[in-house]
């Protein structure tokens, strides 16, 4: 369990608080026995009674604080509590402000500070009890969602207090609620200056988690701003980026994350399937734009002299379309092949380096055969043939060490079988079937 979960608050004795302070009023007295003796009501009465004739004096306004606290702590379920601690709050509040301007100080008025936080720490130490104790968290339903109205209930009280933001984030986050972890992470934040580079980096992974993939990456280009140096922030917005399909900003972040920490095989392996996800878009586009050219083709054979002008127009389009994509997924492809060859060379047996690998041979091969396809040259077919299968067997090779790595990655079969068959080896295809559940 982490940190802040393990922080309990220090609290008074409400004997001691009741008994620190001594009055000669009769009203004040009758009061305190009511609190005591949880005679609430009338001990509101009593109190109202004495802030009518002492309308300057913040012992009533005191002692109601006193009362409300008391009452707090007896109502079930703790989720009950919010008004009683609305009006615990408002009543302390002016107390402070009452004593603030007397001339005289009360024995009460060194007393508020302390009935604060004995008020908050019961409601934030039995917040951790739902969270964290077993024997405690198996006496009711959801625990957690009980711990939550104990936070809640302690954020009303004292609302300045970052401690229970942090917490009741954390719970949030414990009971898989993302969206409001982050959006009290970013209450506490507030109270901050500036928040700690530990806090961007929780909320950018709740934002990242509750789908906010925007919010995350404002907030952690935030925090950068403040905390250039943390790589995991760096991390964090690379994979915001990725999220977002902003795969030349990812790029570019994972480029940063590399240049401060060169040996790190996770950075090569991140970049180099982020530039292999780009190139994977681009070559299903190449392929799409084949099926484009063959359909205009059949429109070619019966097309009038006009119409044929204005298809072949539209063909040679297509055709430097595709020269373009495949000038770009080669300088793609090349970058990824390093990447994913250096995280091999600094982690020997990364199975998602080689499966990475094999989808990228296998991409290229893809792209000769939709060219072979299209051709009309015979020595061109052949060529264009062999240099396809030749990258379909470099994918083999490297889809073979991924199973070696994980005979139970089912995704490596299925794709070492589709190579196996392309390079006509039944026998190992049909096993590769097998193997993928398929």
């Amino acid at each position: 369990m982490k940190k802040l979960l393990r922080n309990l608050i220090p609290v008074f004795l409400f004997f001691g608080i009741l008994t620190g302070c001594e009055t000669t009023d009769p009203i004040i007295d009758e009061a305190q026995v009511n609190i005591y003796t949880q005679n609430f009501d009338s001990a509101y009465a009593s109190l109202d009674r004495y802030i009518a004739q002492n309308p300057e004096s913040g012992i009533g306004h005191y002692y109601k604080a006193l009362a409300y606290s008391q009452e707090g702590g007896t109502i079930q379920p703790p989720s009950d509590r919010k008004p009683v601690y609305r009006n615990f709050r408002e009543s302390i509040l002016t107390s402070r402000e009452l004593f603030a301007d007397a001339e005289e100080k009360p024995d009460e008025a060194g007393q508020v500070n302390d009935l604060i936080l004995n008020t908050w720490g019961f409601e934030h130490n039995a917040s951790l009890d739902y969270a964290t104790n077993d024997s405690v968290m198996a006496s009711v339903n959801e625990p957690l969602k009980v711990a939550i109205a104990h936070l809640e209930n302690a954020i009303i009280i004292n609302p300045d207090s970052t401690l229970s933001y942090d917490v009741l984030s954390q719970i949030h986050f414990m009971d898989n609620n993302f969206e409001q972890a982050a959006e009290v992470l970013a209450q506490s934040m507030e109270l901050k200056d500036p928040p700690p580079a530990e806090d961007y980096d929780r909320i950018g992974y709740y934002y990242a988690q509750s789908g906010e993939t925007e919010s995350a990456i404002e907030i952690l280009n935030e925090g950068l701003e403040i905390y250039p140096d943390s790589t995991s922030l760096v991390q964090k917005l690379a994979d915001a980026y990725m999220t977002s399909d902003n795969t030349e900003m990812a790029i570019s972040t994972l480029n940063d994350l590399i240049d401060r920490e060169p040996d790190n095989p996770q950075y090569h392996l991140v970049l180099g399937t982020a530039l292999l996800s780009e190139t994977e878009e681009m070559t299903n586009a190449v392929s799409d734009l084949y099926d484009d050219i063959y359909a205009l083709r059949n429109d070619l054979r019966n097309a009038s002299r006009n119409e044929a002008s204005e298809i072949e127009s539209q063909i040679e389009e297509l055709e430097n379309q595709i020269q373009a994509n495949i000038e770009e997924i080669n300088e793609l492809n090349s970058l990824a092949e390093s990447e994913l060859k250096t995280t091999i060379e600094l982690r020997p047996e990364d199975e998602n380096a080689y499966n990475a690998l094999g989808v990228l041979y296998q991409n290229k091969g893809a792209i000769l055969f939709s060219q072979r396809n299209y051709s009309d040259d015979l020595d061109e077919v052949n060529r264009l043939d062999q240099q396809a299968k030749e990258f379909y067997r470099m994918a083999m090779e490297n889809y073979e060490k991924t199973v070696e790595l994980n005979p139970e990655n089912r995704n490596a079969w299925q794709s070492l079988a589709n190579v196996y068959i392309t390079l006509d080896m039944q026998d190992k295809y049909e096993e590769a079937i097998e193997k993928a559940g398929m």
